[in-house]
Formats: C-alpha cells, sequence, structure tokens
C-alpha cells in the first residue's frame, strides 16, 4: 500500500482509532430534513486499519492503518480506487464506444469518417477529465477531514 497521507498524533492508536468511529457513519444536517448540506463520512474500523469513503461519492475511498510510534501514533492512509468503481467505470467505457459505433454507422452511410472517430475520442477525454476532476475533488475532501480530525492533537 502506497501511503498518499501520513501523520504523527499525541494519542494512543486505540484512541485514534475510537475518534474515527466516532466521527463516521453520523448523518448530517439536512436542509429540509432531506437535501445533504455536508459531506457526510461513512466506513468501517478494524482492530488497527480504517476505510473511509463520503457517502455519496464512493469512488475513492481513503484507507489507513493506526500504528504505535513513540510517545502516539502513527496514521499511514492511502487513497485507493476501488474495484467496484474500477469495474463500473471499464463498464461505462465499453458502453460508450459501442454506443459511438452505433451511431457512426448508421444509415445512411455506415462507412466511420475520421471526424466520427475524433469526435467520439474527445467526448471520450472530456468524461475521463470529468471523472479524474470528480476524484481528486474526493481525495482532496477525504484529506482534509483527516486533517481536522486530528488537528488539535498533531505532533
Amino acid at each position: 500500500m502506497t501511503t498518499n497521507w501520513s501523520s504523527d498524533i499525541a494519542i494512543a492508536p486505540q484512541g485514534a482509532l475510537d475518534r474515527i468511529s466516532a466521527r463516521i457513519n453520523r448523518r448530517g444536517k439536512r436542509a429540509f430534513g432531506v437535501l445533504k448540506t455536508t459531506n457526510e463520512y461513512v466506513g468501517v474500523v478494524g482492530p488497527r486499519e480504517f476505510e473511509i469513503w463520503e457517502r455519496q461519492k464512493r469512488a475513492i475511498h481513503a484507507r489507513g492503518r493506526v500504528e504505535a510510534a513513540q510517545r502516539g501514533s502513527r496514521l499511514e492512509v492511502s487513497f485507493i480506487t476501488p474495484a467496484r468503481t474500477r469495474v463500473l467505470v471499464s463498464v461505462f467505457y465499453v458502453l460508450y464506444a459501442l454506443v459511438a459505433a452505433g451511431i457512426a454507422t448508421r444509415q445512411p452511410d455506415p462507412t466511420v469518417s475520421v471526424e466520427e472517430v475524433a469526435v467520439s475520442v474527445v467526448g471520450a477525454l472530456v468524461i475521463a477529465g470529468i471523472f479524474v476532476g470528480g476524484a481528486q475533488s474526493q481525495r482532496k475532501d477525504l484529506r482534509a477531514f483527516l486533517e481536522e480530525m486530528f488537528a488539535d492533537v498533531r505532533r
């Protein structure tokens, strides 16, 4: 696991895991009782490891572990793309390619022109850019959540 974020904190490993457990899996405030107004984080916490993601933005997860260190703990976190997300994005692009090919080969001219291929490629790149931007935003939000959670006990 490649570490994307780490922090030395001045609390015991179990205290860090308890702090994470207390901050996740809680329903936040809602506008009109329905609409989410802030990010809500959910996840699982194990004996030494945890995994956190935003409730509605599941593409990027923060998977980390807490290790005992001198005078406290060390948090090591990797931001990962779960297998489910990779499979869904792959299926999306296969369907995109099939639809683009279907549109390009319609009657009255079933041959595929260079312009049609170029438009399909540009469309795929735009969608990839949107996906990458969303993933970067989710990483930034998860990092901010972790930094804010342990801001008062950092060494």
